[in-house]
């Protein structure tokens, strides 16, 4: 009985620890989401001149739930396809959007993304996304997760006009 019974206190003491180590561990992972930018959909894209590519992609981020501001110096964004890839830098491509609550910081964050060398010299050449092709934009802050958003070109798209994706 006496064997019996330290067998039941060292069994339920093991499943408490387990508990707690659990507790710990979901914390955790929902503080390290919570710091995670979230798109905001729709992704818009604007067709070129001749309706044939994509010229811009618009992304919106929300800010992240335990409320810290987004750094866009510190984010690194990435445009690919299959054949070709574009990697954009710094905070000219980038603009808040609506304050927090009284807290003065914006809630989102808007980035343009020009793909032809036309609209922004500093790219080293043309990205071309055509009709029905499908795109990647993988956004990486440095000192979070990085968030990826995967979509289809239109077909049939209008010279100049916008479309959500």
């Amino acid at each position: 009985m006496v064997v019996a019974s330290v067998f039941a206190y060292v069994a339920l003491g093991a499943g408490f620890f387990t508990t707690q180590k659990t507790e710990q561990t979901i914390y955790s992972a929902v503080q390290q989401v919570g710091s995670v930018v979230q798109v905001v959909e729709p992704v818009m894209i604007q067709a070129s001149a001749d309706g044939q590519h994509v010229q811009y992609i618009v992304v919106m981020v929300k800010v992240p739930q335990d409320g810290t501001d987004i750094d866009a110096e510190r984010f690194v964004v990435t445009v690919s396809t299959a054949e070709s890839m574009q990697t954009y830098t710094g905070t000219a491509r980038w603009r808040p959007i609506g304050g927090g609550g009284g807290t003065g910081m914006p809630v989102f964050w808007q980035m343009q993304i020009p793909l032809f060398q036309a609209d922004d010299p500093t790219l080293p050449g043309d990205l071309l996304i055509g009709q029905n092709q499908r795109f990647f934009v993988e956004m990486k802050p440095l000192d979070a997760v990085p968030c990826t958003v995967e979509r289809t070109a239109p077909a049939g798209m209008s010279p100049g006009s916008w479309h959500e994706v």
